[in-house]
């Protein structure tokens, strides 16, 4: 059914001229370095990470585009995550498109604070593919926005999205696979707190994911998920920056056992390009 959505989307979309909607076009590609203290883990104890991240973010006319590939323990250090070992680095990535309605029907569909429409979509994916319940495969598929928030005082947004989606579990370690199982609704924002007239500033960013109404099939775990993220950084210019990133859990890959619940910060040094 999953593959039959996609194609009949697909088909819909190259029909569709492009050219007619053009709001803002621009890519932000960034590398970064992270260190984690205290990751949730479901499965098992609480542990540091080191990893490299590549994210990016790109407008062009009707497409919305975010995406994040992460890689632990590039130093491999066996005292590190319990998620790969020194010959077998872990990678988690999302690919989160999304197509503006706006564009799409030619129309004006701002209501309110509600700037602009979108159809939103989300692939989160690992490469435990050698595992023996085949890694991780989910797609959500849902509505977004994004919202206009007044300047305050102390602070502006420079972005502030939503999305509620419907989930379909592909592969999840051989739980609860080959069905739409339940939803999930997104919030995304970032924005300014002080512009220093050197050219440095202090932004912040944060996201949250919140998982609800699932099925669940055995003890400990749960039909909700809670993972909340707020992070304050430091640009020392355009392309170079520090953050430090405090991370609230819940329920932690929707389950209730081990350190799922256990709350996490991180501290990044990030390079960024924009084109």
């Amino acid at each position: 059914m999953l593959k039959k959505i996609l194609l009949l989307g697909s088909l819909a979309l190259s029909r569709i001229t492009f050219s007619q909607y053009e709001p803002w076009n621009f890519t932000l590609l960034e590398g970064s370095l992270v260190k984690a203290n205290k990751v949730p883990d479901g499965w098992g104890d609480s542990k540091e990470e080191m990893l490299f991240e590549i994210q990016g973010t790109t407008r062009y006319n009707l497409l919305d585009l975010y995406w994040f590939i992460d890689r632990t323990n590039i130093f491999k250090d066996s005292n590190l995550s319990n998620k790969n070992d020194t010959d077998n680095n872990y990678t988690y990535a999302e690919f989160t498109p999304r197509l503006s309605l706006d564009g799409l029907t030619g129309k004006d569909l701002s209501i309110g604070p509600i700037s602009e429409w979108f159809i939103a979509y989300q692939f989160d994916f690992d490469n435990v593919n050698g595992h023996e319940n085949n890694g991780l495969r989910k797609h959500y598929i849902g509505i977004g926005n994004y919202v206009s928030i007044p300047e305050m005082k102390y602070m502006k947004f420079d972005y502030f999205k939503t999305n509620l989606y419907s989930r379909y579990v592909d592969r999840n370690y051989g739980r609860d696979e080959d069905q739409w199982n339940g939803y999930m609704f997104n919030i995304a924002y970032g924005g300014t707190i002080h512009q220093f007239e050197n050219g440095m500033k202090f932004g912040f960013s944060g996201w949250l994911d919140y998982d609800f109404g699932a099925k669940y099939n055995f003890e400990g775990q749960t039909p909700d998920s809670l993972q909340w993220q707020n992070q304050i950084r430091l640009f020392l210019n355009k392309n170079l920056s520090l953050s430090y990133t405090y991370q609230i859990n819940n329920h932690f890959s929707q389950v209730n056992m081990n350190s799922s619940n256990r709350n996490n910060e991180s501290f990044g040094f990030h390079y960024a390009i924009m084109f």
